[in-house]
């Protein structure tokens, strides 16, 4: 009577053990499949961010190299404005040079024909003898310098004539004639000193009769000529 009842206490604990063991295998494998869930997510997530940085570092690497490019054409461009830059500075010293050079020979074509305009001013005056300024170059002519310590031209500064050429007629002969005031009578003892006889009227101009001009001018004219008093006889 008592052996099986034994025998369904026996299985029964059997069973249970069993049941035991069959939920003891079955949480290990969802723990296991947890633990892989969370491996396979880890792994994505540092793929994504590899993912991530790597093209974070590509757009880094193209904005860089569009930079350098930009630098570099502008390295170009300042390479072609300062080459430029050199031609212009070379041009303007060849054309500096060529000026220096021809603004020389004009100097001395200037000092030359300056010299040779002078001579011959002296020999048209020459050809005049018997005139004040004739007998004024004679006299330096001749004596050269000694002629400014003789005591008849020690005060004469010089032949108005010899200053410049005009081209009005009129003009040349007036300033030819200012050589002395019309009472003046020493160049006449000048010219019989050297044997030459002085003919014509001639004035001097007299620096010590100098004075400032007070008067006035003419009304609206752009020369601003002078407007002086008429004569009176007193």
């Amino acid at each position: 009577m008592y052996q099986p009842n034994n025998q369904i206490t026996v299985h029964a604990t059997a069973l249970s053990i069993q049941d035991s063991s069959a939920l003891k295998h079955v949480g290990q494998n969802d723990s296991c499949v947890i633990a892989s869930d969370e491996i396979q997510n880890g792994a994505l997530c540092k793929a994504e961010s590899i993912v991530y940085n790597s093209k974070k570092l590509q757009d880094d690497l193209q904005m860089l190299g569009l930079k350098i490019k930009q630098h570099e054409n502008n390295i170009k461009l300042l390479k072609t404005q300062k080459n430029s830059l050199d031609d212009s500075i070379l041009d303007m010293q060849v054309s500096v040079g060529k000026y220096q050079s021809s603004s020389v020979h004009m100097t001395e074509n200037e000092d030359l024909s300056h010299i040779q305009s002078e001579e011959e001013t002296v020999e048209h005056i020459l050809r005049h003898e018997k005139s004040a300024a004739g007998i004024l170059c004679q006299l330096k002519t001749r004596h050269g310098t000694q002629a400014s310590h003789l005591p008849l031209s020690k005060d004469v500064l010089g032949i108005v004539a010899t200053l410049g050429k005009v081209d009005d007629d009129n003009l040349s002969r007036l300033l030819s004639e200012y050589l002395g005031m019309e009472t003046i009578s020493g160049l006449h003892g000048l010219g019989a000193s050297i044997g030459r006889s002085l003919d014509g009227r001639f004035l001097v101009i007299c620096l010590e009769s100098l004075r400032p001009y007070v008067g006035e001018f003419v009304a609206d004219d752009p020369q601003r000529r002078l407007d002086p008093s008429e004569a009176k006889i007193t």
